[in-house]
């Protein structure tokens, strides 16, 4: 099989069509649907359907994709083995929590940006669900967040237990929440329900049978940590996003509970595929800044 009909493939997938994919590939389109139209007579199966106007990946498309994007970085790393460290190169998909992305990996990238400034690093802050669901998927090479569930599937590494508080403007600071059955007139100002620390607090006020007086959902921990530090209202963050705060005085922490709550931090990827060079270095690069 010619090798370059799966890059094609590949690229198709990646580009949305099939012109991009020739201009991305310096080609024609008609060469594009030739090499398509090849790789199908040589797999015996249709890759591609047509759907309205778009092309669409069949299901046997679909179960190829992987494998394809498996063989590509196969012979990435074949290429890469007498290289040095600083001759890696390559592209490399990371997703990042939005905390860690803030607090932890600053540092984190300016050292991987040292030792492999040839590496075109695609980076994203999502959900921790997002990320775990496109480790499984195989649709990022690398996820930086915090642990949410047990997937046999994906290689962990573990960056520490990161500890979670309760924080308020001073002007709250009397607020008690380790009192059962009351309502407190306050507002909760978090991001969207599936931050995996939101839904321990949202847990526990329901365990304890607490209510807030409402919810205000923001993206950004800084816009957080303001509207918190304006009096607007309370907020559960890791510590280490709030140190600055606590230590100013622009924030105080409200008691909650005897063991303070935790989330594992760590990196991940899928279990069964081959580690590129810039991963490695990724994950290197992590543990001399985060360990």
């Amino acid at each position: 099989m010619d090798l370059r009909r799966f890059i094609t493939f590949k690229t198709v997938v990646e580009e949305g069509s099939f012109a991009q994919a020739a201009r991305k590939l310096c080609c024609t389109q008609s060469t594009i649907t030739f090499q398509i139209q090849q790789l199908e007579q040589e797999l015996a199966y249709p890759v591609f359907e047509k759907v309205g106007r778009r092309m669409v990946l069949t299901p046997a498309g679909k179960l190829l994709l992987p494998r394809v994007r498996e063989l590509t970085r196969v012979l990435d790393g074949i290429r890469q083995i007498s290289s040095r460290e600083e001759d890696i190169a390559g592209d490399l998909r990371i997703m990042v929590g939005e905390t860690l992305l803030a607090y932890k990996m600053p540092d984190v990238l300016r050292l991987f940006r040292e030792k492999a400034p040839k590496v075109r690093l695609s980076l994203q802050s999502v959900n921790c669900y997002v990320i775990r669901d496109s480790l499984l998927a195989d649709h990022t090479d690398l996820g930086v967040f915090y642990r949410v569930g047990n997937d046999d599937a994906l290689h962990m590494e573990y960056f520490g237990q990161q500890e979670l508080v309760l924080v308020a403007s001073p002007q709250l600071q009397q607020v008690d929440f380790t009192q059962r059955e009351q309502h407190i007139p306050v507002s909760f100002i978090i991001n969207e329900p599936q931050c995996v620390f939101r839904q321990i607090f949202e847990s526990a006020l329901r365990e304890r049978k607490i209510t807030l007086e409402n919810t205000i959902e923001l993206w950004s921990i800084e816009s957080i940590k303001q509207c918190v530090a304006s009096n607007l209202g309370i907020s559960f963050l890791p510590r280490f996003s709030v140190l600055r705060e606590l230590a100013s005085g622009e924030l105080q922490e409200l008691p909650f509970s005897e063991t303070p709550p935790s989330i594992t931090a760590l990196c991940a990827y899928h279990a069964g595929r081959t580690v590129s060079p810039a991963m490695n270095m990724f994950i290197d690069c992590m543990h001399q800044c985060l360990d």
